[in-house]
């Protein structure tokens, strides 16, 4: 059913008043009707709908379509310990392993190498060029609930001066920041002992889990 605006609701009494004097006696002189205007509003467009908002729940099906190399037990981040710890100074350089310990309930799977980098400022910052990922070696490892997996970790001994790196201006860090290998959250690891060359060359070298 349409409904008439307040404008033709007007003209429609007008015109129900004029036909209504038609039938009685005219008066000499046509009496004038004024009709205040009325506003109407403009007719606005329907407010464009919403578009449907699909929330994807993270499964197996889609991390293997986005990262085809990962594992199909890979250990969830919440599942997982990160720790590093120095194995030996030598000559020119400090090896260390980063450890990884599954802390949950069920044995899971890592493969590949970590992400390493050393961060600082109080922030989170990175300094200087993250750890060359080696790629030789790499297999996937099964953790047991509680078992632990370590990667090799070597750094340039880059002492307070760049040792032999030529071009390397040493920035003392806050510790590093590492990666799980196929795996998008970040670990931090406090060791007020880290060192980096900033803005570069690159002085860390990163091994993959597991490797013998």
């Amino acid at each position: 059913m349409r409904i008439l605006g307040g404008a033709a609701l007007a003209a429609v009494t007008v015109l129900a008043l004029t036909g209504c004097g038609s039938q009685s006696t005219a008066p000499s002189t046509t009496p004038t009707v004024t009709v205040a205007p009325t506003t109407v509003p403009p007719t606005s467009p329907p407010p464009p709908t919403a578009p449907e908002t699909i929330t994807a729940t993270p499964g197996p099906t889609t991390t293997a379509a986005a990262d085809p190399n990962r594992p199909k037990g890979q250990c969830p981040d919440d599942s997982l310990g990160v720790s590093i710890v120095s194995v030996d100074a030598g000559a020119g350089s400090l090896d260390s392993t980063v450890l990884f310990t599954n802390t949950g309930g069920e044995a899971c799977e890592l493969r590949g190498t970590p992400g390493v980098s050393v961060v600082g400022d109080g922030n989170g910052t990175q300094l200087g060029k993250p750890a060359t990922g080696i790629q030789n070696g790499v297999v996937t490892r099964t953790l047991q609930p509680g078992a632990t997996i370590a990667s090799q970790l070597r750094i340039t001994n880059i002492g307070t001066n760049g040792g032999p790196l030529p071009g390397c201006t040493v920035r003392k860090g806050d510790g590093y920041r590492v990666y799980p290998p196929h795996s998008t959250r970040a670990f931090f690891v406090q060791d007020p002992k880290a060192v980096a060359c900033a803005p570069g060359p690159v002085f860390m070298t990163v091994g993959p889990v597991g490797a013998s």
